[in-house]
């Protein structure tokens, strides 16, 4: 598909630098970068009540995915931190397993989701994003999805795995917090050491870069791309 149809393509896009780089170098076609950033909210960063620090992860309930870690990881941290878990069923016989993994776990709630517009207000109050996704095929590898900007629009501190893209805008920004490795044990470590200074830092950070980070830079982009194809440029 790639060899019989880029080719056609007057311009293509892509969601990140990793895989721009791959098509380059696979089919010598040079993409434009357009995110899966989510709109502008106009939110503020709440503030960590009490020592509770809560955190929150959302999106597809998928074997390949590898939830069971952060399940595992909660084990490892102190009585400070629960976890809600917001799942979509795209895997109904998975999200019952996740269901079994948690039934004794006090520290671990399942919800039900909320619509994809709603997310980031839904999140706002809360305090971490945690997203720990094992680089089991190459769009996993190169992963940049959604739910990162929307952990940026809901205002929280972010604690990810080490994941390129992920980890790129993690560290430009200083949004939170990146494990050394893809194990539960290297991500407990680094959410471990949080304390409420370090994750307003991180919540302030997200909040200074909420716009710049949203989906207006892409919708600068897309219209400069389709500019120049109507003018004749490429």
């Amino acid at each position: 598909l790639c060899q019989k149809y880029i080719p056609l393509c007057a311009a293509m896009s892509t969601v990140c630098e990793g895989i721009a780089k791959e098509y380059e170098r696979n089919f010598g076609v040079k993409s434009v970068v357009i995110t899966n950033a989510t709109d502008f909210k106009d939110l503020k960063p709440v503030e960590t009540k009490g020592n509770l620090i809560r955190m929150i992860h959302h999106g597809a309930a998928i074997a390949e995915r590898h939830i069971d870690l952060m399940i595992s990881m909660m084990d490892l941290l102190d009585e400070r931190f629960s976890l809600d878990l917001m799942l979509i069923p795209t895997q109904p016989e998975y999200l019952e397993e996740i269901k079994e993994m948690i039934k004794d776990k006090s520290n671990i709630r399942l919800l039900p989701p909320v619509a994809t517009e709603e997310i980031s207000s839904f999140t706002n109050g809360y305090d971490i994003g945690l997203f720990l996704l094992p680089p089991v095929n190459f769009n996993y590898e190169y992963a940049l999805p959604n739910k990162l900007f929307e952990f940026i629009q809901a205002r929280l501190a972010i604690a990810i795995g080490p994941s390129p893209e992920m980890a790129r805008f993690v560290k430009t920004y200083d949004l939170g917090v990146i494990a050394d490795d893809f194990t539960p044990e290297a991500l407990a470590k680094k959410i471990q050491a949080l304390d409420k200074p370090a994750i307003a830092h991180f919540k302030a950070q997200a909040h200074k870069h909420a716009l710049e980070l949203s989906s207006e830079r892409n919708r600068q982009k897309i219209k400069e791309v389709v500019e120049a194809l109507l003018s004749g440029k490429k």
